[in-house]
């Protein structure tokens, strides 16, 4: 089963043309509305009513970079408010980790990362091109497309991402962000939330990229 969710904010019309051949598409899980748009302007409208709508206000908060943008972005997360609630965690792409540490002087990042550290992520995504308006974009990871419910409301989901910078001088979308993502995701009441996230590098920028092509490992690690 593979699904394609694009977001675009302000792109320039020759981005599109890239974006698009980035899509893949195909059949939805039955419990998923008709595809979640964008909403216009820097007002993000919070959907967590399926899967998808609930990755599609993680991208466009991503692309929002406000304060309405950043609590958006944490909203999509689990968040323990009892004892017997589950708490987001993040995990590092292993190599990733091992090089962020080795130039760190040894800094010992939290293991694992919780919601508190998550809150960092979305300022440091923003600041990596502060004047470029941004795309996200998430794909069905095309070697593991289907999504599993592995316990009552609780799904595996495995996805690809990549965050997309577009400058105003060329018009042509930049790579600032790339990676998987292997998601626990939960239904608790009507809203579906991320509780674990097991990050992945993309073999095809490596651990050290020419450009900014890191992991959310990296970067979540470089906020801190």
């Amino acid at each position: 089963m593979n699904r394609a969710r694009t977001l675009r904010h302000a792109l320039a019309p020759s981005a599109t043309g890239l974006l698009a051949l980035l899509l893949l598409s195909g059949c939805t899980n039955p419990f998923t509305p008709a595809n979640p748009e964008p909403p216009s302007g820097d007002i993000v409208v919070e959907d967590f009513s399926s899967i998808d709508a609930m990755l599609t206000t993680m991208g466009t908060a991503i692309q929002t970079r406000t304060q309405n943008g950043a609590d958006a972005y944490i909203h999509t997360y689990a968040d323990s408010l009892t004892p017997a609630d589950r708490a987001f965690r993040a995990f590092y792409d292993p190599a990733v980790k091992t090089a962020w540490v080795s130039g760190s002087n040894g800094q010992t990042p939290p293991d694992p990362w919780t919601l508190a550290n998550e809150r960092g992520l979305h300022s440091k995504l923003s600041s990596i091109r502060p004047n470029d308006p941004y795309s996200f974009v998430w794909v069905r990871d095309p070697n593991s497309p289907a999504d599993d419910e592995i316990a009552t409301d609780v799904w595996s989901v495995h996805i690809k991402y990549t965050l997309y910078a577009t400058p105003a001088s060329t018009g042509d979308p930049v790579i600032i962000a790339a990676g998987y993502a292997d998601l626990l995701i939960q239904k608790v009441g009507s809203k579906w939330s991320i509780f674990e996230w097991h990050d992945r590098l993309d073999p095809d920028f490596g651990v050290n990229p020419s450009g900014d092509q890191r992991t959310f490992s990296y970067y979540r690690l470089e906020s801190l």
